[in-house]
């Protein structure tokens, strides 16, 4: 198993002597030097992080949460609602946001090992962000109701939420044609073949080529054959391995006859041709949303802004030692900033981790840098316990939870490492990391076939942007979860 901090230091960043925030050339100014104030913002489903003003951020909160109702209302088969929040993170300008902005994107979504999923925004709420949040948001509900999620069918969901609307007469309407998916499915038509093979990796086409593919493929399911589809989310949400549920949902279309495939390929040219249904399902979207309101104080909103620097396109290393002495000049003991000063001044981190822990002794993020600070046998005893402080501060933080899960498998106490890594895998069904943890422990106690789903969850969760050598390792390591399960015989358990 992995550890992931919350946290990474950036240990291959070189020492580089820079000034603070003054002679650093940035569009940023700090609150204390006459910039706008940063608020937290809570609803029921989200956190938002913003310097806008207050009455603007209420409005974008606002239209958020009213998104996410439209998707909970209108995505088929209805859905187990994502628990927990997600965080926003919403700039004033355009211009504020450019440095955090991994190239010329108008918004991006991370799920990451850290914590929650987080949206990324200029604060503005335009068609583009409206359909990035609605497909992002989507694969976080999906993550919550089905165990298995074949590639084509989450991204096809993903894409066809894109364009959902909800009306002022209570409805909301799904099905609509993205113009560019409609376009690159008529252009570049991918087959349900490749579809079917499709793990992620972008293989011999555009990316955007299967993701449309896929949207097509839902859609046909969705409106032409609505029992196939019922059919088919039922068993996926039931752990029910991907090609098993095609057969049983479309007997007819045997995956394995190439000739049966070729013919799903001429149905859904002629489906493409045609109009596309369209449908309005009810939905109880609130008129307002309550929110709580505070001030973020200037270090937090310099350790946001670092925790989401690695994503920029950019990465300007000055930017960032500036955004470092910021932050400890508010906040000396400030966890993340040290962690980061830890990677850049390539120090020692332990000394660093143990001002945090002093500074913040109520700070998950204190305790998971000091963890990590703590390397070697000589040290398993105190690092252990600051993996268990963390996880106490931070219940529902996945990678606290799997961190100190990782820390008790690696130490032999495999018995008290599942309960914790079962409860992170479900807080984050969408983290491959996360769900290789679980899978692990699992293995480790012989129950070897239940490793096998889990790892099957965790190599189908793979995010597009990972390297053929991680999903070859996953894909080795669920190799030998299946020897050990034939090695046992029947059940395929081990010590059963």
């Amino acid at each position: 198993m992995r550890r992931h901090a919350l946290l990474a230091a950036y240990a291959w960043l070189g020492p580089i002597a820079l000034a603070g925030c003054i002679t650093t050339p940035r569009t940023f100014t700090c609150p204390r030097a006459g910039g706008p104030p940063w608020h937290e913002i809570s609803s029921e489903h989200f956190i938002l992080h913003t310097d806008l003003p207050s009455a603007e951020a209420g409005r974008l909160l606002g239209r958020v949460e009213r998104l996410r109702a439209a998707l909970v209302a209108g995505l088929p088969g209805g859905t187990t609602p994502a628990s927990g929040r997600v965080d926003v993170i919403a700039f004033r300008t355009a211009e504020e946001y450019q440095p955090f902005s991994p190239g010329n994107t108008f918004g991006y979504y991370i799920r990451y090992d850290g914590g929650s999923p987080r949206i990324v925004i200029p604060g503005e709420f335009g068609p583009l962000q409206h359909a990035m949040l609605a497909h992002e948001i989507t694969h976080d509900l999906l993550a919550a109701k089905y165990k298995r999620r074949p590639r084509w069918f989450a991204e096809g969901l993903a894409v066809y939420m894109e364009t959902v609307r909800d009306g002022a007469d209570g409805t909301v309407t799904v099905g609509g044609a993205p113009r560019e998916r409609l376009d690159t499915a008529r252009s570049s038509r991918v087959s349900v073949s490749e579809l079917l093979r499709w793990d992620g990796s972008p293989g011999q086409r555009q990316m955007l080529d299967y993701y449309a593919g896929s949207w097509l493929l839902v859609h046909w399911l969705v409106h032409a054959r609505p029992a196939a589809f019922e059919t088919m989310g039922r068993l996926l949400a039931a752990g029910v391995a991907p090609e098993t549920a095609w057969r049983a949902a479309l007997p007819d279309v045997d995956p394995d006859d190439p000739q049966a495939l070729l013919a799903l390929d001429g149905a859904l040219t002629v489906y493409l041709q045609g109009r596309l249904p369209t449908e309005e399902r009810e939905c109880h979207s609130p008129a307002a949303v309550g929110y709580f309101e505070q001030d973020l104080s200037t270090p937090e909103m310099h350790a946001i802004r670092l925790e989401i620097w690695q994503f920029g396109a950019g990465k300007d290393v000055r930017r960032l030692r500036a955004e470092v002495q910021e932050t400890l000049q508010e906040d000396p003991a400030n966890p993340t900033a040290l962690e980061y000063l830890a990677g850049l001044d390539r120090v020692d981190p332990l000394p660093l981790a143990r001002r945090a822990v002093a500074g913040h002794p109520n700070d998950p993020r204190a305790h998971i840098f000091l963890a990590s600070a703590l390397q070697g046998p000589a040290h398993a005893a105190e690092r252990e316990q600051a993996f268990r402080r963390a996880a106490e501060l931070a219940p529902r933080n996945p990678a606290a939870l799997h961190n100190l899960a990782d820390e008790l498998f690696a130490s032999g106490k495999l018995g008290e490492a599942l309960p914790v890594a079962e409860k992170a895998a479900a807080l984050a069904p969408w983290s491959t990391p996360i769900l290789a943890g679980y899978a692990a422990v699992l293995s480790g106690l012989g129950r070897c076939s239940e490793a096998i789903r889990i790892q099957q969850r965790a190599i189908e969760a793979i995010p597009d942007r990972d390297t053929d050598a991680q999903r070859n390792a996953l894909s080795r390591t669920l190799a030998a979860y299946a020897d050990t399960c034939r090695l046992a015989g029947e059940g395929g358990r081990v010590g059963q």
